[in-house]
Formats: structure tokens, C-alpha cells, sequence
């Protein structure tokens, strides 16, 4: 049920326990009792249900709570922008962070993709840091003028909408629009409670406002709830327009929504913006076809490339050569557990990661993630995904099966526990080639107080936190690292990062407390461009 509709009952006659819905909008909290008045029972008004007012009260919960949720003061803005970091809500850390970001004239090749834009739904592919988003801004403009034109003349109003993959470009969007639209614009997501919303609390922003920004599972569910309809929409703007595949929420919009409006005329303009329309794991010529298939768009980027090359300072690029990685292979305490614990199902993926490690990282990474994945509170993550799979079994086995593989999992805790760890080092199988170059150029980066900054990207969660330890270990006292790792837990030794504990990590590393970020690539990383 939408959250505005509301259904609300008389209680017109008690032999009658089926209510039926109330006319013109009245609740019972319109119906009123005579008093000071004698009545014979037949004249009496009857008297709400229990269900009635049980409805009742939850319609003016329901009403306080959206209230409550869409309050946003500029004091809150203000008490942010001087408080401490560690002290602030997500919303507020967002709110701090915004800043002013005056757009300079358009290039000529932005002026070019914009004329593109104005005639067709078009998918803009620049690289990163070519100014995409003025594209975006100069066509807002666009639209919002034939807009002001429109209402001029009567027409129905009709918004803008800015569509971000993450929650942090929102904030980071919505300041660049803010500052450069001369119009108002709005900027939601998630973490402001905006699924507890009424139709009456969106229906006021979206008059209140020519542009919002967004995340797209925001405005697929104001879709969805009916509280805006497509017909309302002059323009979607999809940021990091690449991700408009499978179950996302840019393709859900365009397969559930866009599509199914027969009528073109009621349909929005649509502008993308990506560096990357495609997978490199993909078919090029087919991805780019379904990607424009599916945005009703046309793919285009800059005529003269030789405009790009000018425009974008690019960073240096260095290929560091290391030696030949050795085979995967198993370490002593590897083997160990194998030998006694090997039929544990539940530790399988630890036996295949470890003896992956060997050759990336090394033999101590390796035998870290043991001691990560089986101390007291990991192993007992372990426990209840046995315990979730012999419950979910079709057959039944006898619970002292089920209490023998526990006891099994405490065996193996309590063996590593007693092994004696070596640590890192610089000789034989303990840290690969790999990892030693890479700890000797961030050694010649930082072994001085340094402005310098760097990014290592990484594949899996499980190398972002052994390399986050091990540098903290064998780096310089200038070197400060911290992980970026997206806030999906799970697996034992997994690490567990709230969006809170990400966005701090984030506003660190720009002010420079943190200067080394291990990230995971399929995390918010892309969050930090612009």
C-alpha cells in the first residue's frame, strides 16, 4: 500500500462488522457524539471501532513520523559545518563536506556534446576530470528555461531529475547544481528516511523545486508508489550511466517506467554521463549497442580527442616490474589444518584463499587470514553457518552431528591459537615480490612528512585488510593507511565497516590524516572523483 493511501472506516452499525471506506476523504475523527442531550438509542451516532481509532491513531503516527523524518534545519547545517567529525551523524558529515563549486566557461568540446544532448537522448563519454557534469548543468539550464515557459503558459509543472549510483555523489552533485543552476535544487537518499515519506510530503518538494538529486532506488520507488508519475519528469540524468544493466535501479527505471509509456510526448529527455560505457570483460561493439538499447540513448564523445589530451592533466604513469610470483602453494600451517580439519566444509574457502595468497602477497598474508578467521568472534560466525546449513538440510541428521562439526570448528580455533606466528619478512616466502616493490616505492613516497597521497586498488576484501596490516607494519612512520572497502560482511576474518566509519575514512583521506587508501574496486572509490 502507498503510503498516502490511507483507507479509513465509519462505524455505522455495530450488527455490521464489515466497514466499508469513508467518503470525501473523512476519518473518524470527524464523527462526533451529542451530549448534554437525551436520545433514544435509535438517534444515538454510533461510536468508533476499536478498529477505527486503532486506524486513527496509526494515521497520525504515521503522519508525525514523516514529518519527523523530513525535518532538515539549517541550524543542523550550521552546528555540522563546526562540529567534530567522530560526533556527526551520516547526514550532517555529508552536509559538511559540500562546498561551493563555481563552474568555468564551457569547452568547446562540452558545448559540442550539449548541442548533441539538446537534440537527441544522448549517453556523454568523456574520461574522468573532462567536466561531465557541466554538460549536465548546461543542459538543465536548457530544459529548465522551455520549463519556466511552459508553466508560463499553463501548463502542467514537470522537474528534473539528477540520478547518482552512491550516496556520497549525491551531496557532491548537488553542490556543483547548487552553485551553478541559479535554481532550486533538492538532494535525498536513504539515510534520510525518505522511504517513511507521504505522497503530500513529496508532492511538496517537487513543487518546491525545478531539480533533485538522487539516488536512483529513490526515485524508482517514488515511481513505483505512484507518488510522481513519468509525465511529470522533463529530463533524467543518469550519473555513472554504465551501471544501467541487470537488476539496477537505472535499468529498472527505464524497463519498468520509461519503456512502458507508449507515448513519446510523455516521456523525459534522458542524458547519461560515463567514462566507461562498457566492461573490458565485455564484447565492446555488443555492451555499447545494449547500453544505448536500454537508455534509449546514442553514445557520443568529443569529436577532437586532441581537445580532451589539452584539457585533462593526466598524472604520470610508471609500469613497476616485479619478479615472477611463485606457484600457490601451501604453507606449514595450512597444511596443518588441512590434515586435521580438511573436512570442514565450512572452512573450504579459507583453504582455497590461503593457498591463493601464497603467490599474490605472500606466505605471511596467507597464515594471517587464519588467525583473522578463526579468533573467538569470527569462529563463531563460522559455527552458525553450520548450524544455518544443517537446519536447512532436507534430511535429518541427529543434533550430536550437528555438535560434533561444532566442536570440530573449536578444535581448529583453539590449534591456531596456539600457533607461533613469525612476522614479515623481507627473505624467502614471506612477502611476494609483488608486495616488496610495492613497499619499496611507497617507502621512497613517504619516508618523509609528505602532501602525497595514494590509492592501491585491490580485488578482494580479504587483500584489503592483510595489506592495510601489513603496511602499518613495514611502512613508515609517515604512512598512514586506512580501507575503503564498501560495508558488505560476511565472510570469517571479514572486517565489518559501517557507511558511517566509510564516509569518515573518506574525509581523512582528503584532509590528509590518512594518505594510504586500500580500496576495494567494486566499493565507493568512485565517489572521490571531481
Amino acid at each position: 500500500m502507498d503510503h498516502d493511501q490511507e483507507i479509513h472506516h465509519t462505524g455505522s452499525n455495530h450488527s455490521d462488522p464489515s466497514p466499508e471506506p469513508a467518503q470525501g476523504g473523512n476519518d473518524v475523527d470527524d464523527v462526533s457524539t451529542s451530549s448534554g442531550s437525551e436520545l433514544d438509542d435509535d438517534d444515538r451516532q454510533p461510536q468508533p471501532l476499536i478498529s477505527d481509532r486503532k486506524r486513527t491513531q496509526y494515521k497520525k503516527f504515521s503522519s508525525w513520523l514523516s514529518q519527523h523524518a523530513e525535518t532538515v534545519t539549517t541550524e543542523e547545517v550550521k552546528a555540522a559545518v563546526n562540529a567534530n567529525d567522530e560526533a556527526l551523524s551520516i547526514r550532517s558529515l555529508m552536509s559538511k563536506q559540500e562546498s561551493t563549486v563555481l563552474i568555468n566557461d564551457a569547452r568547446e568540446y562540452q558545448i559540442e556534446l550539449f548541442e548533441k544532448a539538446k537534440k537527441q537522448n544522448t549517453i556523454a563519454v568523456l574520461d574522468t576530470g573532462s567536466g561531465k557534469t557541466l554538460i549536465a548543468v548546461l543542459l538543465l539550464k536548457h530544459i529548465i528555461d522551455f520549463e519556466l515557459e511552459d508553466r508560463g503558459m499553463g501548463k502542467r509543472p514537470r522537474i528534473s531529475f539528477f540520478l547518482v549510483d552512491c550516496v556520497t555523489l549525491v551531496f557532491q552533485q548537488f553542490a556543483v547544481l547548487e552553485s551553478n543552476l541559479g535554481h532550486k535544487v533538492e538532494r535525498f537518499c536513504g539515510e534520510m528516511g525518505c522511504d517513511l515519506w507521504s505522497k503530500k510530503t513529496w508532492d511538496k518538494h517537487f513543487s518546491e523545486n525545478m531539480v533533485i538529486v538522487c539516488t536512483a532506488e529513490i526515485l524508482y520507488q517514488c515511481l513505483m508508489h505512484s507518488f510522481i508519475a513519468l509525465d511529470q519528469i522533463n529530463l533524467l540524468i543518469f550519473d555513472e550511466a554504465h551501471h544501467a544493466k541487470k537488476n539496477h535501479a537505472y535499468a529498472r527505471i527505464i524497463k519498468d517506467f520509461y519503456i512502458s509509456e507508449a507515448d513519446p510526448s510523455k516521456r523525459p529527455k534522458v542524458f547519461g554521463m560515463t567514462a566507461s560505457p562498457v566492461d573490458a570483460r565485455e564484447d565492446v561493439v555488443k555492451a555499447a549497442r545494449e547500453l544505448e538499447t536500454m537508455l534509449d540513448c546514442q553514445i557520443a564523445t568529443a569529436s577532437d580527442l586532441s581537445l580532451l589530451r589539452v584539457s585533462i592533466s593526466r598524472p604520470n604513469e610508471i609500469i613497476a616490474v616485479y619478479e615472477r610470483l611463485p606457484y600457490p602453494h601451501v604453507t606449514h600451517l595450512s597444511a596443518a589444518l588441512k590434515e586435521k580439519f580438511g573436512e570442514i566444509e565450512a572452512l573450504s574457502n579459507l583453504f582455497k584463499f590461503t593457498r591463493e595468497a601464497t603467490a599474490q602477497l605472500g606466505e605471511w598474508c596467507a597464515d594471517r587470514v587464519w588467525s583473522l578467521a578463526l579468533i573467538d568472534e569470527e569462529a563463531m560466525k563460522i559455527e552458525r553457518k553450520i548450524e544455518r546449513s544443517f537446519n536447512d538440510e532436507k534430511e535429518l541428521r541427529p543434533i550430536a552431528v550437528l555438535d560434533a562439526e561444532l566442536a570440530r570448528v573449536r578444535e581448529a580455533k583453539e590449534f591456531v591459537a596456539s600457533w607461533t606466528f613469525s612476522p614479515p619478512s623481507y627473505t624467502g616466502n614471506s612477502l611476494s615480490s609483488k608486495v616488496l616493490l610495492l613497499q619499496k616505492y611507497l617507502g621512497l613516497i613517504f619516508e618523509k612528512p609528505t602532501d602525497s597521497r595514494c590509492i592501491i586498488f585491490v580485488k578482494r576484501r580479504y587483500t584489503a585488510r592483510l595489506l592495510g596490516e601489513l603496511l602499518a607494519q613495514i611502512g613508515t612512520e609517515h604512512l598512514r593507511t586506512g580501507l575503503l572497502i564498501g560495508t558488505r560482511y560476511g565472510d570469517p576474518g571479514d572486517v565489518k565497516v559501517s557507511f558511517r566509519q566509510q564516509i569518515l575514512t573518506l574525509n581523512k583521506f582528503r584532509k590528509g590524516e590518512i594518505n594510504c587508501l586500500v580500496n576495494l574496486e567494486s566499493s565507493i572509490m568512485n565517489c572521490l572523483d571531481g
